[in-house]
């Protein structure tokens, strides 16, 4: 047992899956890439929660076991899924929180930040800048719309294996299964498919405005650790210098080797992560004995 809990939140007629490991420390949410679930980041979040902190890993609408969006048109825009998340945030944090966001995470974090600062003490954002480039938005908006069936759950971690390796990522065998596992459900022919709701792909049509994310990066007014992969395809080096350049609280990193695909299971990444959170939490190296 990691000491997590699972719950269901309330958000009007909907709700949220979240995994809590509570403590008595500053409260960190971690928020997952566009179709991953509350499972992508579990190593990180033990050993947050180790280090004294209190955890919140939600699965986002449309993910996981949260219900899908009532607008699916253009419900999952980060405008929209803002209001949900603030709504999440006033059920299960008591003030601020440390905002740790990968991808469409980190994007939903800047979006946060930048409307209500005062519900975000810091933000660690990995791989993920103001835009994204015309080729990556195009992919994601075809594919998302039209998942693939499996006939087992066998055959569905094979393609998730072979998804990590084209990104040129590896996975150990049971953080593999955590994954698939975390990724599928059975269809109701018996077969398996991913988890999210397809109409995630909207977002890359119908919210051109979450791909221009200037004025709310102007606006954030916490520190911010940028994390760049140094093999990105979604973040460049130069979008990088720039975001550092015009945010005086923000510090920027290359993660050397790193792609875009990253669970941050790494010791360096989760080093960089908890000491950058720690020092601006107020409690130097961490927050346990």
């Amino acid at each position: 047992m990691d000491g997590a809990c699972s719950r269901l939140i309330p958000i009007g007629a909907e709700r949220m899956h979240a995994r809590i490991w509570d403590a008595d420390g500053p409260t960190v949410m971690i928020a997952h890439g566009v179709t991953g679930t509350s499972a992508d980041h579990t190593p990180l979040a033990r050993s947050l929660h180790a280090r004294g902190f209190r955890v919140i890993a939600p699965d986002a609408p449309g993910c996981g076991r949260s219900d899908p969006s009532p607008d699916p048109e253009t419900g999952y825009g980060l405008g929209a899924m803002a209001v949900t998340v603030r709504g999440f945030l006033d059920a299960v944090a008591d003030g601020p929180v440390h905002w740790v966001g990968a991808s469409k995470g980190g994007a939903l974090g800047i979006r946060i930040a930048g409307e209500t600062p005062e519900r975000i003490a810091g933000l660690v954002l990995y791989d993920v800048g103001t835009t994204l480039p015309d080729a990556v938005r195009s992919v994601l908006g075809e594919r998302l719309g039209g998942p693939p069936r499996f006939a087992n759950m066998g055959a569905f971690r094979d393609h998730v294996g072979r998804f990590f390796e084209r990104a040129g990522a590896s996975l150990a065998p049971d953080r593999l299964d955590e994954i698939a596992i975390g990724w599928s459900r059975r269809l109701d022919d018996g077969g398996v498919g991913y988890h999210y709701d397809p109409a995630l792909s909207n977002q890359f049509r119908n919210n051109p405005e979450d791909f221009a994310l200037w004025p709310w990066w102007d606006r954030v007014a916490c520190p911010a650790l940028i994390m760049r992969g140094e093999r990105s395809n979604v973040l460049s080096e130069a979008e990088l210098a720039e975001m550092a350049a015009r945010n005086p609280r923000a510090t920027a990193h290359t993660v050397a080797g790193a792609v875009h695909v990253d669970m941050l299971d790494s010791a360096e990444m989760q080093a960089t992560i908890m000491d950058f959170i720690a020092a601006h939490a107020g409690h130097g190296e961490g927050v346990a004995a």
